[in-house]
């Protein structure tokens, strides 16, 4: 069957986990007037273009209406097996900011030169995220939080195509309360297929230097070095196997702008640019050897607990944006609250938001060169 085509091969939800059949009796297309669902019977169109456009852009309702009636976009069943990223970290690590830039510099042609090709699973969800997002970060404005849920659903998600496979990639980028709330909010995890789990530099390590932009960031000082609770949430509800995770899984230190000046990370920053091969396993184990020894050496291990339970593991230096947000005065010249960081008054510069990515695509088997998962210590 060609490849474009609608494959009768099942996928399960991404966030109930219900196995998923293409059933032209439960496809439905988005209203414009009132942006409902609203039924779509591919009969009703007679020319075969128009009615395969449509298709890509109608949904299958998910028979599972359990706790919420959902919907997928038909593309993501139509190419086998999806790919499912998901972030985790607290409110506050910047999930929001990696992901947000993870995407511009995919929509700059920052994966072209691997002979990867990008597009949208659904064009309307994809140009949301952009709007409420992307555009956002790129315009030097700070993210808001993301707001917790009782149903968790992917964010956004793209048609990677490489070496003529062609697979969805779903993002999910979930509130860190939602991570700890039970049963259903949290059952997408059975199913995950990858992790990035993402450490905030301002509140996993102690640095006197850092006192300012924790300040300007709203932390307590009280709260930092504290281990991150959704961390452990995740950890304890994935399945194992012999003791490990299987799923492939990246730490990213993230926030690294404010160490830019610290070795080693200082030489990882400058090895910034568009990768133009895919990520050679000696070099991944060279960072993650870094990362790790950075962190071990600051008394952050609480945040190396993926590392030590995921049997797939990498570790990279990372900065979503480049510089720290700044308090900018108010319209009327006045001074907004202290830790409520409003804007990147310098802009952005993103800085290896790639690799976690690239990596994950290794790990799971999407690029042609296999990463070996470093290991750098017995567990």
């Amino acid at each position: 069957m060609n490849q474009e085509t609608p494959q009768q091969q099942p996928v399960h939800c991404p966030s109930c986990l219900q196995e998923l059949h293409l059933d032209e009796q439960q496809l439905f297309v988005s209203d414009p007037e009132t942006n409902n669902m609203v039924p779509w019977d591919p009969n009703s169109e007679p020319n075969p273009m128009r009615r395969q456009d449509q298709l890509n852009r109608s949904f299958l309702k998910c028979p599972n209406d359990q706790p919420d009636q959902h919907f997928l976009p038909v593309p993501y069943l139509m190419f086998g097996k999806p790919l499912t990223v998901a972030f985790v970290g607290q409110s506050g690590t910047g999930k929001t900011h990696l992901l947000a830039a993870m995407m511009a510099e995919i929509g700059r042609g920052g994966l072209d030169s691997l002979g990867i090709r990008c597009r949208s699973v659904n064009t309307s969800q994809h140009h949301e995220f952009l709007a409420r997002a992307v555009n956002q970060l790129e315009a030097g404005k700070v993210l808001p939080a993301t707001r917790p849920t009782d149903f968790v659903e992917f964010t956004d998600a793209l048609l990677i195509t490489v070496n003529g496979r062609t697979v969805p990639v779903a993002f999910f980028d979930i509130a860190g309360e939602s991570l700890h709330l039970p049963g259903k909010a949290t059952e997408f995890l059975l199913g995950v297929d990858a992790l990035v789990f993402v450490v905030d530099a301002l509140r996993a390590l102690r640095l006197k230097q850092l006192s300012l932009a924790r300040e300007v960031a709203g932390i307590q000082p009280h709260t930092v070095g504290l281990p991150d609770p959704t961390f452990s949430a995740v950890l304890d509800r994935l399945p194992r196997t012999d003791g490990l995770c299987d799923v492939p899984t990246a730490i990213v230190l993230n926030k690294c702008d404010v160490l830019r000046f610290e070795p080693p990370i200082d030489q990882w920053l400058r090895e910034d640019g568009r990768p133009s091969s895919p990520p050679d396993p000696k070099d991944v184990f060279r960072e993650s050897q870094d990362v790790f020894a950075f962190l071990e050496h600051h008394q952050a291990t609480p945040w190396l607990r993926p590392f030590m339970e995921c049997r797939h593991c990498t570790l990279h230096f990372v900065s979503a944006t480049g510089m720290s947000p700044a308090v900018l005065p108010a319209p009327n010249g006045g001074s907004p609250a202290s830790g409520s960081p409003t804007a990147f008054a310098g802009g952005i510069r993103p800085r290896r938001v790639l690799g976690p990515l690239l990596s994950v695509f290794q790990m799971w088997g999407l690029l042609a060169t296999p990463v070996s998962p470093p290991r750098l210590r017995k567990v």
